[in-house]
């Protein structure tokens, strides 16, 4: 049996630094955000990669200014100083540059743009309430909620301080979709440390062992191939996306691969420690 526990001090450490790391990166640079927040316009276009590579040379000619983005469809122009009438302008030239079709053209207001920033902080925290709700349910025992509840805010942390690196060094913007695969990663990670509590309970109901400690080591080597063999399934799945996939959903699996390994590792290495500090004092 593997003494995790003997480690938590080492785990709960690398997982400070790496979140420290990420509120410098956070707290100095920012975010490259998305016209979801900032507002902006967008054009997509349906192309052939012949063409797309024509239109994003005249791009950088004709319209530096504006974000290009290639598809598995075509390719999409993107700004936060694209209004109608110069997107109207822009898709009016590639068209009979290149013989190419406008199917998508989206607008976001300053006004609209406050507006998901402001549904997307009430939608985080009704997730956190609904799920400390549960946990606390589930145990009723306040100390496995306060454990799960951190292992959540840690994986936000981690993956949020991620993204703000990723986008200083190579421009990674946050968008919706990134906000998507936060609430993705809140409710993997709590699925993982529910399963690793209800097995912590049943070895207290049972009487297995007297020590807290080994209940707990347990308890994570009971269900800790369970937890990995699942995290792969969807590591495996979520690899093909980056490799395979378009560049508008790369991004987004990208964020989702974060959050699985940030999930994975949380429940038994972050939760757990936490849990077995708060039971220790009593």
């Amino acid at each position: 049996m593997i003494n995790f526990i003997k480690y938590r001090l080492w785990f709960l450490a690398f997982s400070l630094s790496v979140i420290v790391l990420g509120l410098y990166f956070i707290l100095a640079h920012g975010f490259v955000y998305s016209i979801d927040f900032i507002g902006g316009g967008l054009i997509e276009f349906d192309a052939s990669a012949d063409k797309s590579a024509k239109a994003e040379r005249l791009m950088e000619k004709d319209y530096p200014g504006l974000d290009f983005q290639k598809t598995s469809t075509g390719f999409i122009i993107k700004s936060t100083s694209l209004d109608k009438q110069r997107a109207d302008k822009v898709a009016k030239n590639l068209s009979q540059e290149l013989k190419i079709k406008k199917t998508r053209f989206e607008l976001v207001g300053a006004s609209v743009s406050s507006t998901n920033v402001y549904k997307i902080v009430v939608a985080v925290l009704l997730a956190i309430l609904g799920i400390l709700g549960y946990v606390a349910f589930q145990f009723k025992e306040w100390r496995f909620g306060v454990a799960a509840i951190s292992a959540l805010i840690h994986d936000s942390l981690v993956l949020v301080g991620l993204w703000a690196i990723l986008g200083y060094y190579w421009a990674v913007e946050l968008d919706v979709l990134f906000v998507t695969a936060l609430l993705t990663t809140m409710s993997f990670s709590v699925h993982d440390t529910i399963v690793i509590f209800d097995k912590i309970q049943e070895e207290e109901q049972q009487g297995s062992f007297g020590r807290l400690s080994e209940r707990i080591n347990w308890a994570l080597n009971l269900t800790m191939m369970r937890s990995l063999n699942n995290s792969l399934t969807v590591v495996i799945m979520l690899s093909s996306l980056i490799i395979l996939g378009g560049e508008s959903t790369r991004a987004f699996a990208v964020s989702l691969m974060i959050g699985t390994i940030t999930g994975t590792y949380s429940s038994p290495f972050v939760a757990t420690p936490i849990y077995y500090l708060l039971a220790k004092k009593e």
